[in-house]
């Protein structure tokens, strides 16, 4: 695996340092009178992939599109990839310190991605053979990655493909209903939501093979961004009004269900509805053209 950041600007490799200390930090803090199992928690490494590991980035403010600075943790334990009060401490601080672009941050247990690396899995194979380790506490590498057949990996992709897109139509038909109540406008917002993430989740477990444990949309849409860059289209942050529709799409996971306080105009799902539109179509070419070889 790399090591070397030299291809980034030296403010960006500063703050890549920054970043792998406060996580390093946060964990050891958080650890301080720890006792039992957790006390044994540990990070083993931590490695920069996607595009700034390539060398590809994207900082396009005026519309709305920056790459993340995509970092994989992994630890000793399933038990602290599961411990999300370490990872949001430490994002919050990164989130104060680090201004140049947001942290995509990933976390999983050494024997996992080594079982996925041994299966062929070809995400993580990309980040063994691309990645730039930032820090390791062992010099001990990844195992070598098994490989799978192409009719393997197509067969797995086409699996992923049949599942998550018909998950998405069934939302967007549950869409249909709820916005054609008058009482249940909420509803909707949340039943869009659900589409995108399945669509998003979709492009990426059928061109990866890889969908991480998260529900926000704007993570998963630039994962998917790395893959085909027409996704950073999908969602533009260049106005007010866009903007305030992509941020209640993303809350309405939640708020939409659960708060009073939760509010959606008829002209804002609209809108939303024709970009959900938009993203399914993008969704099925990229995934066809991956299932075909193309």
């Amino acid at each position: 695996m790399k090591t070397s950041l030299d291809h980034l600007p030296e403010f960006k490799q500063q703050e890549l340092a920054t970043i792998s200390t406060i996580l390093r930090d946060t964990l050891d803090d958080y650890l301080e009178g720890k006792t039992g199992s957790k006390s044994e928690f540990r990070i083993l490494k931590i490695i920069l992939f996607g595009s700034h590991a390539k060398g590809n980035w994207v900082s396009d403010p005026v519309n709305g599109y920056i790459s993340d600075y995509d970092v994989l943790v992994i630890v000793n334990k399933a038990a602290l990839v599961e411990d999300y009060v370490v990872w949001q401490r430490a994002e919050e601080q990164i989130d104060r310190k680090v201004k140049s672009a947001p942290l995509g941050l990933i976390v999983h247990d050494l024997q996992e991605v080594n079982e996925r690396l041994q299966q062929g899995h070809y995400f993580f194979k990309d980040i063994r053979e691309e990645g730039i380790e930032l820090f390791a506490a062992t010099p001990k590498p990844l195992i070598e990655p098994g490989d799978l057949t192409e009719a393997e990996k197509r067969e797995i992709a086409r699996k992923h493909y049949t599942q998550w897109l018909k998950a998405g139509r069934d939302y967007v038909k549950t869409y249909h209903y709820h916005q054609s109540e008058d009482d249940m406008i909420n509803l909707a917002a949340f039943d869009l939501h659900q589409a995108t993430e399945r669509f998003l989740a979709c492009v990426l477990l059928t061109c990866t093979n890889y969908l991480p444990k998260s529900h926000n949309i704007e993570k998963l849409s630039k994962l998917c961004a790395q893959i085909e860059p027409e996704f950073k289209a999908i969602f533009p942050l260049d106005n007010k009004f866009h903007r305030r529709c992509f941020r209640r799409l993303q809350r309405a996971y939640i708020e939409a269900r659960y708060s009073e306080h939760y509010e959606i105009t008829a002209e804002e799902l609209a809108y939303l509805e024709g970009r959900v539109q938009q993203l399914r179509t993008l969704a099925e070419r990229v995934c066809l053209a991956r299932i075909n070889g193309a």
